[in-house]
């Protein structure tokens, strides 16, 4: 009876479910990823990314600004600057 419960897969079937269980691993793990990188607060992001090797870290730096317009990044760095810096006063002096 229990061999019954159990269905049998061709070798093609097989492998077909688990291209599926894979991608749908996949998708799974995308999208914890893309709601924690969204969500935690980037103090933990830094000390989660810090556990990642060197080789890891550069491959998702490449793989984040292959994905992305680097203008924008740039021009978001500027205004960020922009932001923190002090700025200078038309007399010379520096305003904190």
């Amino acid at each position: 009876m229990a061999d019954q419960d159990h269905q049998r897969f061709s070798e093609p079937q097989a492998r077909a479910q688990a291209r599926a269980w894979l991608a749908r691993q996949h998708t799974d793990a995308h999208e914890l990823a893309i709601t924690l990188l969204h969500y935690v607060p980037e103090a933990d992001r830094t000390r989660a990314l810090r556990h990642l090797s060197t080789a890891e870290l550069r491959h998702l730096a490449r793989l984040l600004a292959e994905s992305t317009d680097l203008r924008q990044v740039a021009q978001a760095i500027v205004t960020d600057l922009q932001h923190h810096l002090p700025t200078q006063k038309p007399n010379g002096s520096v305003s904190l």
